[in-house]
């Protein structure tokens, strides 16, 4: 069945349309499920509730515009068809890590988890959008929000499965683009991220691809911990953070394509005045890359399997000022480290900093490079190739150093004993010297 949100009285370029909009998603959820189409034109909302066997289809040039008032995000709350109890509504996440201090963000109900569209325990749920179809969040201003600054989400997901999303375009999220927790089998395609914060972030996910999507962030392009089975292929990256900051068993990432500095830079570096005014970024916001891949596992989830079993193949990385750096024991980096990660026919140019790697002892790191090209960033050609401590391995087969004299692998055992305990280096091109 399909549903018009026309004919339950949504006005495109109108007054608020979030009541008029849920009730054509309420009455299609009540009919067993189908399809809410959007047509063209602008409509302001503020917090849509999806629900099970519900598609929300954007036609061409549809645009949701998300208020710039936070408190119309709140709807959920007095949800008639299914109510939220306030058990729920003041819960931590179940898996977070024993003795864990937690914020609002692993509070599934909480006000930082408030989102344009929102779906909590959701089966076979759809977002599709056609050409020119966006959802954009006017970056609204809460200073009760995190930082004191960032509103609500683009798309936020809590113990939801079988989700799809296509075609459209998120612009200037007020905090992150997608933020998808405990939830499994996701599959996103042809998706665009346009400034704003983290582009795709998930936590506690299983089953997740990520295909033919464009994330030019102000923040980290894809993040998250706690995921197995994650595919992302054929996407392009600018980060002004990290391309990856991420943590998960089972992952591939291939055919990508990388970027820095990025278009949008980060919004935490605007003055006070100019984030009230949700103002786009400027040339004083950090636009720099701080790397391709940045491993991440706080405390809000036991995470539920080793992390590793990392393969990055086939993709070029351009400007990132490292290619991974894994700081166990920082408040963002401290609670399962990765075994191993591997990157195979990849290309980095234009680095600045070293592969960085500080492991717990009984966690040590393996790290493989097999047909890589690496260099230099004008200024950096003395930089070491890899910093590590409690590092179980290295391997490098045919790795292309070009202006980078000094590629060094230096191993602190921190006086225990556990430094690397293999290190093979096969064909490796130019100056290479290892110091255990």
């Amino acid at each position: 069945m399909v549903f018009n949100i026309s004919d339950y009285g949504a006005i495109a370029d109108g007054a608020l349309c979030t009541v008029a909009i849920q009730r054509a998603i309420d009455a299609c959820f009540l009919a067993g499920g189908g399809e809410v189409v959007i047509p063209e034109g602008r409509y302001l909302v503020g917090g849509l509730r999806l629900r099970s066997g519900v598609t929300l289809h954007l036609l061409e040039n549809a645009v949701l515009m998300g208020s710039i008032d936070p408190e119309d995000y709140t709807g959920y709350i007095n949800d008639p068809i299914e109510p939220i109890s306030e058990k729920e509504r003041t819960a931590y996440v179940p898996t977070a890590r024993q003795g864990a201090t937690l914020g609002d963000s692993a509070r599934p109900c909480s006000r930082w988890n408030n989102a344009i569209i929102r779906a909590f325990r959701a089966n076979n749920i759809a977002i599709i959008g056609e050409r020119g179809s966006e959802i954009n969040g006017q970056n609204c201003f809460d200073e009760q929000g995190e930082e004191h600054y960032r509103g609500p989400h683009a798309i936020n997901m809590w113990y939801c499965e079988n989700i799809t999303l296509r075609g459209y375009t998120i612009r200037d999220s007020a905090n992150w683009a997608h933020a998808i927790q405990n939830s499994q089998n996701i599959d996103i395609r042809e998706v665009k991220v346009l400034g704003g914060h983290d582009g795709f972030d998930v936590r506690t996910c299983d089953d997740i691809r990520i295909e033919y999507c464009k994330f030019m962030t102000g923040d980290d392009c894809i993040a998250g911990f706690d995921n197995r089975n994650v595919t992302v292929c054929n996407c392009y990256f600018e980060s002004s953070c990290s391309m990856f900051r991420f943590g998960a068993t089972n992952m591939l990432v291939e055919g990508c394509t990388g970027v820095a500095p990025a278009t949008y830079g980060f919004r935490g570096h605007l003055s006070d005045e100019e984030k009230r005014r949700r103002a786009a970024t400027t040339e004083q916001c950090r636009h720099s890359c701080h790397g391709v891949f940045l491993y991440y596992c706080d405390d809000r989830a036991e995470v539920r399997s080793t992390p590793g079993g990392i393969l990055i193949r086939n993709c070029k990385f351009k400007n990132p000022d490292a290619i991974l750096t894994l700081p166990f024991g920082h408040k963002w980096c401290c609670n399962r480290s990765l075994a191993d990660i591997t990157f195979e026919d990849c290309r980095f140019e234009g680095i600045c900093m070293p592969i960085r790697s500080t492991c717990p002892e009984d966690e040590p790191l393996t790290l493989n490079m097999k047909n890589c090209y690496v260099s230099a960033r004008e200024g950096y050609e003395e930089i070491p190739f890899m910093t590590g401590k409690n590092v179980k391995a290295v391997r490098l087969e045919n790795v292309c150093f070009e202006n980078l004299t000094n590629a060094e692998i230096l191993c602190d055992t921190d006086g225990k004993g556990r430094g690397c305990t293999e290190i093979g280096i096969y064909q490796a091109n130019g100056k290479t010297r290892l110091s255990l």
